[in-house]
């Protein structure tokens, strides 16, 4: 078991010159970190008044490579399963391997088809009947953290609005070419919480990406997922068109259309206060939540029966969720400002 003096010691700070100081490690750290004399250090200072130390240059690192063997009786999804993991836990290069037998054609569409459709970044660039090499860019300057959350949110927005376009024209066609977008958000949700979890271990990328202490990283894993969830319900409602028995009723069509309208206002602005860090407008947004869910819990008790009482019904429960998973984002908003509107003593 490991003392506390093998993970936390406490040091004097001496003044070197007149504008530098130093600070001794402990010879035992230094050994078991494989530094020597003259090799580069990278200081990063937080904003959380902490600074963290780190051997070498703050430059890409050569990455490690994971391997991983599959035989022709695994599952589809065991495959992909592992893949994905690989993929978040920062691996640069990813080499699939099928020793001594060939890899099943059904394995191999489903290798590329994951690449192609859920991970940002990646290209096969070997491929054989024994093996697949998938390679993952690290960074993609013109996709930073705060960008990739706005298409995010934006996409997902989107979905939501045309899936609802959708049902009011009964249109089963132009449904399931919204639910399809859904692949596009868990794009950007697999390569958002890849960049979190790299963050979270390296805090030179940390402040890299726009965030300010490791407990960043948990909110905005927090936020990926509801914006995912809101994704999954606007692909539920185009879906669920294929079940309407008749074309709904007109007065129908507006309360939903009213109800949706108002609930993606509320998505909208919980991510803008999150963005402007703003607890004011998330405190206002949180009231209108409230009031959504109530409109809902209406909508569904003063329902009349009629043939398409069950898919209307899911549908309002979709909606409804879409504000409560906003609510979701209101609270992150106020764990990231809370330092800012107490008092400590």
């Amino acid at each position: 078991m490991q003392s506390i003096e093998d993970t936390k010691q406490t040091r004097r700070i001496q003044i070197s010159g007149g504008s530098t100081y130093t600070i001794s490690l402990p010879k035992k750290w230094i050994d078991e970190l494989g530094i020597k004399n003259g090799d580069n250090m990278t200081i990063v200072k937080s904003a959380n008044r902490s600074m963290t130390l780190f051997p070498g240059l703050d430059t890409e690192k050569p990455g490690k490579k994971a391997i991983i063997t599959i035989s022709q009786k695994d599952a589809d999804e065991s495959i992909r399963r592992k893949i994905v993991a690989m993929y978040l836990n920062g691996y640069k290069t990813i080499q699939i391997l099928s020793k001594g037998v060939k890899i099943l054609p059904e394995h191999s569409r489903l290798i590329k088809d994951l690449v192609r459709k859920s991970m940002i970044g990646t290209e096969i660039v070997e491929s054989d009947s024994e093996s697949i090499t998938i390679q993952i860019l690290t960074r993609l300057p013109e996709l930073t953290f705060e960008v990739a959350l706005k298409r995010m949110h934006l996409m997902t927005s989107n979905m939501h609005r045309e899936a609802i376009e959708a049902l009011s024209k009964n249109d089963v066609t132009y449904g399931e070419e919204v639910a399809r977008m859904d692949d596009e958000v868990d794009r950007f949700s697999l390569y958002m919480m890849r960049t979190l979890i790299m963050a979270i271990q390296n805090a030179s990328m940390l402040y890299d990406v726009g965030l300010e202490q490791p407990s960043d990283c948990l909110n905005y894993r927090t936020v990926i997922s509801r914006i995912e969830r809101i994704a999954d319900h606007a692909a539920l409602i185009a879906k669920r068109i294929k079940f309407l028995k008749e074309p709904l009723d007109p007065k129908i069509i507006r309360e939903i259309q009213t109800l949706s309208e108002n609930a993606i206002s509320c998505f909208d602005n919980s991510i803008l206060a999150l963005t402007k860090k703003d607890h004011i407008m998330a405190e206002k947004t949180a009231s209108s939540i409230v009031d959504i869910v109530k409109k809902e819990e209406s909508l569904m008790y003063g329902m009349r029966e009629s043939k398409n009482s069950t898919v209307i019904k899911f549908v309002l429960e979709d909606i409804r969720r879409t504000a409560e998973y906003s609510s979701d984002l209101i609270e992150v908003v106020i764990n990231e400002t809370i330092r800012n509107i107490i008092s400590e003593k």
